[in-house]
């Protein structure tokens, strides 16, 4: 069997895709493939794999509409056969079409596109054709993720062609990381932790009125707030206007999450929708109990009511009630927290997800 298989990712920035396929294609590695990954120059995800032993890297100046661009396109379609790649793995709309098409050209058996945005796919001509005659699997993170693949057509993709995988996490990799907590409570505080980027999809506006009316409760808390993004200030400003910047804290960027997690008692994450939410699966992790909205992917990876709490979407003043009813309960928070790690190594272990993984790549 043929066990060159190569990942396709063009984006310069690293996210939870980047980490999904760095994760993945030394997984595969380590399982006896020849692994090749595809990146864009100057890629975070390009630097991260460039000193790893058994995997070989390609880069190029890869854009939306570089399916477009001949030249390119066949120097894509050169590397494919040259290196006799017999599965390819895509990770975005833009890597779909330049990689995919150049795929099938260089007679690509096999082209995965892994999908982990719950995004609607545009009903056009081209995606009509990509999902028929490009894509031999579709892998979705969550089953909210497949349905909104399918929301503007029903009929873009064969039911058959499509495999329901949950992002991995690797339990066993994290349980050995060393960690020091980054915040310590002051008279007898519970501490809400929020890491995402700092954007409106990810609604910390929410959290930030939750902070205003768990203080007018007179309850003992800190919310740290860890990530960046294009409201930062905007966010800062709102605390200040709400008079809980005394309750509020914004980390920035934080490389180090497991002592991050470690810093808090409770994990909310307010996002307005998700593809998979990835942060929630390190608190749960470390047995930390979760809020946020009954949206998207969320009830797939939380159970509501066993590991955490759910609220109906941009409803503040419930999601500052489940807060409050865990900042109030130790008891329950241990129990969600425990109930949270178990549902992860049942469901998003990472050596239940590689063998899913090798069988969509082997089928």
């Amino acid at each position: 069997m043929n066990k060159n298989i190569c990942f396709f990712n063009s984006n310069k920035a690293w996210g939870g895709g980047e980490k999904w396929n760095h994760h993945f294609s030394l997984l595969l590695r380590d399982q006896g493939y020849n692994v090749f990954v595809v990146t864009n120059h100057k890629s975070e995800l390009k630097a991260r794999l460039e000193n790893e032993p058994g995997i070989t890297l390609h880069s190029e100046p890869i854009g939306n509409l570089s399916f477009l661009n001949p030249v390119l396109m066949g120097r894509l379609k050169s590397f494919f056969k040259t290196n006799d790649i017999q599965t390819l793995i895509t990770a975005l709309p833009s890597d779909l079409k330049s990689g995919g098409i150049a795929a099938k050209r260089a007679g690509v058996n096999r082209v995965i596109y892994r999908r982990g945005i719950a995004v609607p796919v545009k009903n056009s001509i081209l995606n009509r054709y990509i999902f028929k005659n490009v894509v031999d699997r579709l892998i979705v993170n969550s089953l909210e993720t497949k349905r909104t693949v399918l929301a503007n057509n029903s009929a873009l993709i064969d039911e058959s062609k499509i495999r329901q995988i949950y992002n991995g996490f690797d339990v066993a990799e994290f349980d050995k990381q060393n960690f020091s907590p980054l915040y310590t409570p002051e008279n007898g505080e519970v501490v809400i932790g929020n890491a995402a980027r700092l954007t409106a999809q990810k609604g910390q506006k929410h959290l930030i009125e939750c902070a205003k009316i768990l203080k007018e409760k007179g309850l003992k808390f800190k919310i740290l707030i860890a990530g960046k993004g294009e409201m930062e200030q905007e966010l800062k400003d709102y605390a200040t206007e709400l008079d809980v910047s005394d309750k509020v804290s914004f980390l920035g960027f934080i490389k180090d999450m497991k002592s991050f997690h470690a810093s808090q008692d409770i994990f909310c994450l307010p996002s307005l929708w998700e593809g998979f939410g990835y942060a929630l699966v390190e608190a749960m992790t470390l047995e930390k109990p979760v809020a946020g909205f009954n949206i998207s992917s969320n009830p797939e990876v939380v159970a509501d009511s066993e590991t955490g709490i759910l609220v109906p979407v941009g409803n503040t003043k419930e999601l500052a009630g489940a807060l409050e009813k865990m900042i109030l309960d130790e008891e329950l928070r241990k129990k969600m927290g425990a109930a949270g790690r178990q549902r992860v190594l049942d469901n998003f272990n990472t050596p239940l997800v590689l063998q899913k993984l090798v069988k969509v790549v082997e089928e």
